[in-house]
């Protein structure tokens, strides 16, 4: 068993390597037909390594239990490789009527979904769709299929594929729904707007995609400039109480949902000069949402906009109080400052843009460095990359905090505080994250299926022997030397970076950094070459052992295994292209950082200026009032209250407390 255990985990990480769904769909083909693992496994039966009548309901019941644990503790690969062991296992061919046989069918797409493997998952959905409507598991199964399009942003290619399945009974209306939003997202990306909204529309409000078409629609009318539609889809949305029955045919994207449909119809007034009609929705965000800062920000602009000074005033200290990391707080301390220079408080706006400058020059500094320097750059983007994903398993809480509530640190958190990830970015990190581990797992792989290669040996199937032939030597000095070069060419790129970081801090003189890194480049060029030859000899020693393999499965092993080699070499090849493509992006993210944050600098001592231009029209007209006899209106009370005490008399102020008008429930 040790043997087949070993076959499955090399099966599953094939299966997991399988691309994601693309727009041609695959043809419908019966389960066992064109099925890798299923061959392997009639191979290893017709070798007597797998005992078809080990298989009942009970070892059936016991190995679901084992993988569904491993499943529940995150072990997703392994829990993978034990329902490979079920699914694709002659053992159980004769239980695949049994709820316990598709209850791991089922599993087994959810552990490859978990694992990323979404194309593997789909092909283990597909299974599960082809068994009809009436299965039990045909509805959890076409909604992950959905989930699985949603979350790889696929949505034509996965549609294809499960419209591909020929169905003798109609779907039921949720899965119908499902297919339909689909059919509205992959019209929406291909910018066919007007199709996109027809597709939408058929959806009932029976289905759980309802409040995201409804939002969809209104996004639509706002990209063909109906405003009015737009803010009319949008209210479907947010005005639907919670208690509404509909509400409950709900998954977690609805309250999401409802928050940015307030957020849209607050932008929406904002837009059209209608200041407190935007006032209004930006309330109606709740104090959990994670758009409460966005409202907040905007809500004191709409004041701002109005001229209700001082309510603009108090959202926007509100604002900078609760939310002072915010990636939105340089333009808040802006708005401060237009507040009190629009109140002529000249003084106060000063104080604000100084402070605005002093605190926003050393972040542009440091962005300034970002640009220039690419393993600042891939470290400031790793470090966001963390934050963000913590915040997405918290709901948007970090160190137990909410996202822009946490006090300044200085230095690079206060760049990451203001850097928002693209999407896209965090795709391709995530592409890149998985084709490291790929590539890094890959040689694994290949030692795994040599060493498969070598136990299913016709010259070991009597007797296992632990010497080693000359052919398995050559092969293991070959890989060692693959994995030696690789290691040397990281090393060397490893140092090429702190050579740049040295001559960023001045700690090495330029002309001996450059010299240096001419020596490092030429050495990488070497390794590479040196590394391209070593290949080419762990190809030809690979297939000289695979040559004793037995008849049955040789032909197997040996086409997985150059399929496993080749992957070895694409998956470092293609992380190169994924690293370059991702510094591209990143540099791009940070030059729009650098120039917003610029903006608001450049702003902020623009409003100093005009602070002071105000600070100087103000005496002056008081100067022109003194000269012709007017006293200033600030100077009037003061001068009464003196003009009233004698020459021998003194003056006590009164020393109490001053209770100034309240304003509760603006927010």
């Amino acid at each position: 068993m040790k043997r087949v255990a070993a076959s499955l985990l090399l099966l599953a990480g094939v299966a997991s390597a399988q691309p994601p769904a693309k727009d041609d769909a695959p043809a419908v083909v019966p389960p066992a037909a064109n099925d890798p693992i299923a061959a392997y496994f009639t191979a290893l039966e017709a070798t007597k390594l797998v005992d078809v009548e080990s298989g009942t309901l009970e070892t059936l019941r016991k190995e679901l239990g084992v993988a569904e644990e491993l499943l529940r503790g995150g072990n997703f690969v392994n829990a993978a490789v034990a329902l490979y062991a079920i699914v694709k296992s002659p053992r159980y061919s004769a239980f695949t009527d049994f709820v316990e046989f598709q209850n791991a069918e089922y599993d087994l797409a959810v552990a490859l979904s978990r694992a990323g493997s979404y194309g593997a998952a789909l092909d283990a959905l597909e299974q599960i769709l082809r068994r009809g409507v009436s299965a039990t598991y045909f509805g959890p199964a076409h909604r992950r299929a959905v989930d699985i399009a949603l979350e790889t942003r696929d949505h034509a290619g996965v549609l294809a594929r499960i419209e591909s399945i020929k169905l003798t009974d109609p779907i039921p209306p949720s899965a119908a729904g499902e297919r339909t939003y689909l059919r509205g997202r992959a019209a929406y990306d291909a910018g066919k707007l007007a199709d996109a909204e027809g597709e939408l529309v058929m959806i009932s409000k029976k289905s759980r995609l309802y409040s995201s078409a409804i939002y969809l629609r209104g996004v639509i009318k706002a990209r063909q400039q109906n405003y009015k539609g737009s803010a009319e889809a949008m209210c479907e949305v947010a005005a639907t109480p919670d208690t509404d029955k509909y509400t409950f045919v709900v998954d977690d994207r609805y309250f999401t949902i409802k928050d940015l449909a307030r957020l849209g119809l607050g932008r929406l007034a904002h837009e059209a000069g209608e200041y407190d009609d935007a006032y209004y929705h930006y309330f109606q965000i709740p104090d959990d949402s994670m758009y409460l800062s966005d409202a907040l920000f905007e809500a004191s602009w709409s004041m701002y906009q109005k001229r209700e000074l001082p309510t603009a005033r108090d959202l926007v200290h509100e604002f900078l109080k609760a939310f002072p990391t915010s990636p939105l707080w340089p333009e808040a301390s802006l708005l401060a400052g237009y507040v009190e220079l629009a109140d002529c408080k000249f003084d106060e706006s000063q104080k604000w843009y100084d402070d605005l400058v002093a605190k926003l020059q050393p972040i542009v500094d440091q962005i300034e460095k970002a640009r220039k320097d690419p393993e600042l750059r891939k470290q400031l983007f790793a470090t966001a990359v963390t934050r963000y994903k913590e915040l997405r398993r918290t709901g948007g809480e970090v160190d137990g905090k909410k996202a822009g509530t946490a006090q300044s640190k200085g230095g690079v958190d206060d760049v990451l505080a203001l850097l928002r990830l693209d999407p896209k970015f965090v795709r391709l990190n995530d592409a890149i994250t998985g084709m490291r581990e790929l590539s890094n797992a890959a040689p694994i792989a290949v030692r795994q299926w040599q060493n498969l290669g070598n136990q299913l040996s016709e010259k070991k199937v009597a007797q296992i022997s632990t010497t080693k032939t000359l052919e398995q030597e050559q092969l293991a000095d070959a890989n060692a030397l693959v994995e030696d070069l690789r290691r040397l060419s990281d090393s060397i790129v490893a140092s090429k970076g702190e050579l740049a970081r040295a001559r960023r801090e001045n700690l090495i003189p330029g002309d001996v950094a450059v010299e240096e890194y001419k020596r490092l480049d030429g050495l990488y060029k070497k390794a590479q070459a040196a590394l391209g030859s070593a290949i080419s000899a762990a190809d030809k020693a690979a297939a000289a052992v695979t040559q004793e393999t037995s008849a049955g499965v040789r032909p197997l092993i040996q086409a997985d295994l150059a399929d496993a080699r080749r992957l070895d070499k694409a998956s470092h090849d293609l992380l190169k292209k994924l690293e370059a493509e991702g510094d591209k992006l990143a540099k791009a993210q940070v030059e729009k950082l650098w120039t917003d944050t610029r903006r608001v600098l450049d702003k902020a001592k623009l409003g100093k200026v005009d602070a002071i231009i105000g600070q100087k029209r103000k005496l002056d007209i008081e100067v022109q009032d003194l000269a012709a006899g007017r006293f200033p209106e600030e100077l009037i009370g003061k001068l009464w209250n003196a003009g009233m005490i004698g020459d021998d008399e003194e003056y006590w102020p009164w020393e109490g407390v001053y209770w100034a008008d309240e304003y509760a429930g603006y927010r």
